[in-house]
């Protein structure tokens, strides 16, 4: 058979082809040409060089990027390579071809082709069509498999490698002392695919065609920047029988290594961080070894070869293997630690801010280290065998600062960072790090779960931290709630503590470090204050009085001797857009973010008590209470000037909690009703709650611009947390002053209101707003117009006296506001006999549901069920004998005592009930007219008794 014939019965017809001439101990040399003719030209040329000549079996796609299986297109045949001779799996050809045929004939394959090259037999099977490498290749592991099923000794380097090159018949064989022939010996036909599909099909060897990509878990994502392999590492294990087989035989066989093995094992090598030398050690013998050609086909290599693809292309190198890796590249692993004075910078986006925050790692105590890209190792004993670094966390976890709290002992601020949520930040009392349950719970809290070896891994690492700590930093002093320290040596806000001449840091707790961020400062100074400025138009003075209550709340504890917790100034209006929420959000401007500090009636009443806690000293903001209950109104009222949170038990004693969740501040709230109304609703006298707080009527605004005030006003958002800071300071260097100054606008506020001891809450409430407002104006924090604001409050405290008196009952109209409620309860009849029959008179007007009241129009006596009176004054939280009082001393209620309430009807009793007797003529209020009127008219007239 000719070369020509050859070569066309196992290539492509079309493509680029490659040859290989090789001299021994000289550079491989590849050429490539554009048709099978010029294979069989330059073949010629190779054999007359004295060079042995190889071809490639597939078609190349640009001979530029070289002989490669990611270069290699198609292929036309199968093939194998048995080795023969001595040392080798087949002593002669002739026993070569014996095992061939058996082989054959055993798995019923067709009669394949047989080259002789020279030492050896090369075996092929020619097929009707070329094939896509990628449709190739899994079918000729098929047929590799089936050889070693079979104990075909062939070559398992050779069959499934897309790039592999062999001898061309009609040529010589250089390679020993002699020159032997490489001819044809038999000639086989070409051959469907199909058939070798069906017979590895039905042997159950063939793999899945479909490219699979392996998904790594989140772990791995994590973990692999902070690992590299090291190859001397691989090889000094390989070569003490701990390592791979399969790069020691590489590494030991240069000469001889069959390229497919060569190359995997450039995968590992060039993978490792000491690969640049690697890959020309295991290398540089190769017959085809040139350092530019090893580095690019290192390069070229898409990723370290798997534990499986060594196997398949060399099985005997795994036999006996007990390594538990993927790939031998893993023997190699080691955590990379970043330079000791590497400063480590990490940015995340804050969720609540929206903002880039940078945040410095620190260094970890020994012998815990950071990886490379994150997480927390433990430096593995060199002096004990076997005991390697050591994984704690995935990602960046360490300690802050150590905190002293003199009611619950040390603990350790901690901080997370995790790749998809940012930097989460808790604190754990140090007794909590010893006790297992308790600490696992707090990590778990937080997202980090852990137990057995790896809870003590994390046990162990914070505990070496506070070591390290306790050496070399004085821990910080807790503080649980902003404002003022007791002493009032300093004020606290965010994670700033302001004193009379520096600022220090201030450690977060659990109550306070939610809302840490929030206190913070943003944007420009200048244009916060221009936006503010607007308050200070004419017809705004309401609005302002409201905003300089935000700079009232640090004053709070020095007004009346600090006697009064709190007070309640809310914004009312029945409209939208007229800038209630807007103003809250101007009030917490001054101290940080504008809509995060904001409450509102969705937030439980619990949660609105904490934050008055952990502010303390600063105004606090609720929006629309309006869906509150008139109970919870009430409530409200009354928690805020009480100045102090609920009392519980302690969870471990029957002893109560030290009642942490104390303030001395003004509430400002926004409702499109008066909470008056609310109040009226289910009390007869709200008088207490009325005197606790001021409520404005919020007009429309006498600028009203709606695209001006959104684009003006809308500024705010990105601009704020300036004020503060220098008010306090302020405040702080010249306390003294302050106070007196707070007292001298309390006075002066005292005269011109004409307030009463009765109103010492609005005295006090009012005080400090227009307090803060002068000392804010005084150091240039805003330009609004603070005279007009002081008039405006005086207004306000003398309507405010008059409304409430005209909306609370008078003691005299409790009777009258009973007898509204129970209009339809009232039998109304004479109480005589009639004089012309002698007899009962019959009712005039029953009443309609149950009987409450009898009014007897001769007699013009009233009587009134006690039970049900008693029960009404306690639902309108009045006193029963208070509210009888004013009747007594009129001589209206003439006795208290039984009445026969149904007397003169059909169902008159035998017996009577406890009743209320009033005369009407000494009754100012009541109107018989009104009565029957009302009555039978079935209408409701709010106005028909008292």
């Amino acid at each position: 058979m000719s070369r020509l014939g050859f070569l066309s019965s196992v290539l492509p017809a079309t493509g680029v082809y490659c040859l290989v001439s090789l001299k021994k101990e000289g550079r491989p040399k590849q050429t490539f040409v554009n048709s099978i003719e010029e294979v069989v030209e330059q073949a010629e040329g190779i054999v007359t060089s004295g060079y042995d000549a190889y071809f490639a079996l597939a078609t190349f796609a640009d001979s530029k990027e070289g002989r490669t299986s990611i270069n290699a297109v198609e292929l036309q045949s199968f093939f194998l390579d048995i080795d023969c001779g001595v040392g080798k799996p087949y002593l002669t050809q002739a026993d070569g071809i014996l095992a061939v045929k058996a082989f054959v004939k055993a798995v019923e394959l067709p009669k394949p082709t047989l080259v002789n090259s020279g030492r050896g037999v090369h075996v092929y099977w020619g097929l009707d069509k070329p094939l896509p490498k990628e449709e190739w290749k899994p079918l000729a592991e098929g047929l590799k498999a089936l050889c070693v099923q079979h104990g075909l000794e062939a070559d398992p380097v050779v069959t499934a490698d897309t790039a592999r090159i062999l001898r061309i018949p009609d040529t010589l064989n250089f390679k020993g002392e002699e020159s032997l022939p490489v001819t044809v010996l038999y000639t086989g036909a070409p051959n469907s695919v199909e058939v070798f599909r069906t017979i590895f099909d039905s042997a159950n060897l063939l793999a899945p065609t479909k490219n699979f990509i392996r998904q790594l878990d989140p772990t791995t994502l994590a973990l692999m920047g902070n690992y590299q392999s090291r190859f001397k590492t691989i090889m000094v294990k390989s070569a003490a029988g701990t390592g791979c087989n399969q790069l020691l035989q590489v590494f030991k066989e240069q000469e001889t290594v069959p390229e497919p093995l060569w190359r995997g094992a450039l995968s590992i090598a060039f993978r490792c961080v000491d690969g640049e030398t690697a890959i020309h050690k295991i290398s540089k013998k190769h017959p085809e070894y040139n350092p530019a050609v090893t580095i690019e086909k290192a390069q070229k290599t898409l990723g370290p070869y798997t534990c499986e693809s060594f196997r398949k292309t060399n099985p005997s190198g795994c036999e006996g293997c007990t390594q538990k890796v993927t790939s031998p590249i893993q023997i190699g692993r080691e955590v990379i630690e970043p330079p000791a004075e590497e400063e480590v910078v990490v940015e995340h986006i804050e969720p609540i801010t929206e903002e880039t925050v940078s945040y410095v790692i620190p260094k970890y105590p020994f012998p815990f280290f950071r990886g490379k890209v994150g997480g927390v190792f433990r430096k593995g004993d060199s002096n004990k065998e076997g005991d390697q670094d050591e994984l704690v966390s995935l990602y960046d976890f360490y300690v802050v600062r150590r905190i002293s709290d003199v009611e619950d002992g040390d603990s350790v601020w901690l901080r997370l960072h995790l790749p998809k949520d940012g930097v989460r930040e808790f604190t754990v009392l140090n007794r909590d790090i010893i006790a297992k349950e308790k600490f696992a719970s707090k990590l778990a809290e937080k997202g980090i779960l852990v137990e057995g070896k790896r809870l003590a891994n994390y046990m162990g690492y914070i505990m070496r931290w506070i070591e390290e700590l306790q050496a070399t930093t004085k821990a910080d002093i807790s503080r649980k709630q902003f404002g003022w320290l007791a002493d009032n040596s300093a004020f606290v806000i965010g994670d700033r503590e302001i004193q009379a001449d520096k600022v220090v840091y201030s450690p977060p707790t659990d109550a306070t470090l939610p809302i840490i961020p929030l206190f913070t400062s943003k944007g420009d100074f200048h244009i916060w204050k221009d936006v503010i400025n607007t308050y200070g138009r004419p017809g705004m003075e309401g609005r302002a009085f409201a905003f300089f209550m935000g700079f009232g709340g640090p004053l709070m504890k020095f007004v009346a001797d600090g006697a009064l917790s709190g007070f309640l100034l809310n914004l009312i209006s029945k409209w939208g857009g007229t800038g209630k929420s807007t103003m809250l959000e101007a009030i917490n401007s001054i101290y940080g973010m504008p809509k995060p500090l904001l409450l509102s009636s969705k937030d439980t009443h619990n949660h609105r008590l904490q934050r008055m806690g952990a502010m303390q000293s600063m105004t606090v903001v609720i929006d629309e209470i309006t869906t509150l209950a008139p109970e919870q109104m009430s409530n409200l009222v009354y928690d805020i000037t009480s100045g102090q949170g609920k009392n519980r038990m302690s969870g471990k004693a029957n002893v109560e909690r030290v009642n942490k969740t104390v303030w001395q501040i003004p509430v400002v709230s926004t409702s499109n009703r008066a909470i008056i109304d609310a109040l009226l609703s289910i009390k007869a006298f709200p008088e207490p709650e009325l005197l606790r707080l001021l409520e404005i009527e919020m007009p429309a605004d006498p600028y009203n611009d709606p695209v001006w005030s959104k684009a003006h006003f809308g500024r705010m958002q990105h601009n704020y947390g300036h004020a503060i800071d220098p008010y306090i300071k302020y405040i702080m260097g010249n306390l003294p002053e302050v106070i007196k100054f707070v007292n001298e606008v309390n006075i002066k506020l005292d005269r011109a209101g004409e307030l009463k001891n009765t109103e010492r809450f609005w005295s006090a409430g009012v005080t400090i707003g227009l307090a803060g407002g002068l000392l804010a104006s005084k150091l240039n924090l805003h330009e609004i117009p603070t005279e007009p604001v002081f008039d405006f409050a005086v207004k306000l405290i003398k309507s405010s006296r008059i409304r409430n008196q005209e909306a609370m009952f008078d003691s005299e109209d409790t009777i009258g506001g009973f007898m509204q409620r129970r209009l339809f309860e009232v039998l109304v009849i004479n109480g005589g006999i009639d004089k012309r029959t002698g007899l009962e008179t019959g009712p005039i007007l029953n009443p309609r549901g149950a009987l409450t009241a009898r009014y007897e129009p001769d007699t013009k006596m009233l009587f009134i069920v006690q039970r049900t009176y008693r029960d009404d004054c306690a639902k309108m939280l009045v006193g029963f004998e208070d509210s009888l009082a004013p009747y007594k001393k009129s001589g209206a209620l003439v006795a208290i005592k039984k009445k026969r309430m149904t007397a003169g009807t059909i169902t008159s009793a035998d017996s009577g009930v406890m009743a209320l007797w009033f005369d009407v003529n000494k009754l100012d209020a009541f109107r018989e007219e009104v009565l029957l009127n009302a009555s039978n008219s079935g209408a409701t007239d709010t106005n028909t008794l008292g």
